[in-house]
C-alpha cells in the first residue's frame, strides 16, 4: 500500500480564473479535490514511491500549477500516511 497525501492550499490574491487554471493543472496530475472543501486535495502514490519522492512530486506539481496559472503566492500544508485520507464528504 502506497502513501496517501492530504494537501490544503491557499492562493492569496489569486483571481477566480487563476484558481480555475491552478485546479485544472492539479486535476491533470491526478490530484482529487475533496468534495465540499474549498482547497483540499487528495493524492495517492503506489507502493514504489518513497516518502521523500512523494513530497518532491507534490511540490513539483504545485510549482507547475503556480507557474501555468500565474498565481503569485501559494501557501500549503501537507500530510502523508499509508492510511486513506478520512473525510466526511
Amino acid at each position: 500500500m502506497g502513501y496517501k497525501a492530504l494537501v490544503i492550499l491557499e492562493l492569496p490574491d489569486a483571481t477566480e480564473e487563476q484558481k480555475n487554471i491552478f485546479n485544472n493543472v492539479l486535476s491533470k496530475e491526478l490530484w482529487f479535490k475533496i468534495k465540499n472543501l474549498n482547497m483540499a486535495w487528495e493524492i495517492s502514490f503506489n507502493q514504489n514511491w518513497s516518502r521523500g519522492g512523494a513530497i518532491e512530486a507534490i511540490e513539483n506539481d504545485l510549482k507547475k500549477a503556480k507557474k501555468i496559472s500565474g498565481v503569485k503566492r501559494m501557501e500549503y500544508a501537507m500530510q502523508l500516511d499509508i492510511q486513506l485520507v478520512v473525510k466526511s464528504c
